[in-house]
């Protein structure tokens, strides 16, 4: 079994021209259209997403080469169940499977039947390896960077996105595109990357130009120094017309320290974030400021690893907590 482990909060997709994007609307099997929002059976072209409570069954081999090349995803919340000896998933080498937390993979064989294939060589898993259980994603090993999270946050008058990665290899830049439909694209920037690297980097950009009152897609995209493009997943944000305050963490899983972007309509200064572990124990706090709109904290983690929540206690800003996954 070849699986790398990384703990990603967001997925990895190549868009072409024709790609769409098909999420699961209700548990069934992967072949059904009626299973997706597309309503067509996905395609190696299309963004797979399952989400939580939903379980996708595949019940025959899935060929996701056809049409291709492409760098297919496939995002896992809710649960894939691999059903019967001719279950099969087929993908091209430069794919990727992002299992979320609380996703899984499962089957009811347990003959060491090839279930999940990337590109040639050896079976990325078998009904003999068991199931698995997210964090984790799973490639050939080929992607070029390691990405950790793509996301947006709605500001004043904008949106701003974040994106961090642990790794890049002749990474010469990122290229940011968005979309009011998820098929049209249009340039939004161009970001310098940090060529070859081991260390964990984090990436913001604010877009201005946007109305923030519709629904707008945005797509990340890595330039090697040779000019090769791989084209990660698609976000969409919706601001829609009253900007409620908000709470980003990234990255997250964290190991030293924590960076902390809190969007709120009003000043206040009697805050304070504090860090809970699972019994309620609050293990490290701060009192912060925080002006109308975008405030960026970077908060030192010196904690366990383990899972722990992210609480903003507030005289006037009223935030639901995070949950915090620590690593060493």
């Amino acid at each position: 079994m070849r699986l790398k482990f990384y703990l990603i909060i967001f997925a990895l997709v190549s868009l072409k021209s024709n790609a769409g994007i098909c999420t699961a609307i209700s548990s069934a099997d992967f072949t059904l259209p009626s299973t997706w929002s597309c309503g067509h059976t996905p395609t190696g072209f299309d963004q797979i997403i399952i989400p939580t409570g939903y379980t996708v069954t595949i019940s025959t081999a899935i060929d996701l080469t056809v049409g291709g090349p492409t760098n297919t995803i496939l995002n896992i919340s809710g649960t894939l169940f691999f059903s019967g000896n001719a279950s099969r998933l087929d993908m091209v080498e430069t794919a990727a499977i992002v299992v979320n937390p609380g996703g899984k993979i499962t089957t009811d064989q347990n003959n060491n039947s090839q279930k999940i294939n990337i590109g040639t060589g050896p079976s990325e898993w078998t009904s003999n390896d068991g199931n698995l259980s997210g964090p984790l994603v799973i490639t050939n090993g080929n992607l070029p960077i390691e990405l950790l999270n793509f996301d947006g946050t709605c500001v004043t008058n904008g949106v701003q996105l974040n994106w961090s990665t642990a790794t890049e290899v002749d990474n010469e830049s990122f290229l940011i595109e968005k979309s009011v439909n998820g098929t049209e694209w249009q340039f939004v920037t161009r970001i310098p990357g940090n060529g070859t690297t081991g260390s964990v980097h984090h990436y913001i950009h604010n877009d201005y130009d946007v109305n923030t009152k519709d629904l707008t897609y945005y797509r990340l995209s890595q330039i090697d120094i040779d000019q090769t493009t791989t084209t990660f997943k698609a976000i969409d944000v919706n601001c829609g017309n009253n900007l409620p305050d908000q709470m980003v963490l990234f990255s997250n899983p964290a190991s030293t320290e924590l960076n902390i972007l809190l969007n709120v309509n009003d000043n206040s200064s009697n805050n304070t974030l504090k860090v809970m572990n699972n019994i309620g124990k609050i293990v490290m706090e701060a009192p912060i400021s925080l002006s109308r709109g975008m405030n960026t904290f970077v908060f030192p983690i010196d904690v366990a690893p383990g899972t722990y929540h992210i609480l903003l206690s507030s005289d006037k800003v009223i935030l639901p907590s995070q949950k915090l996954m620590i690593i060493k």
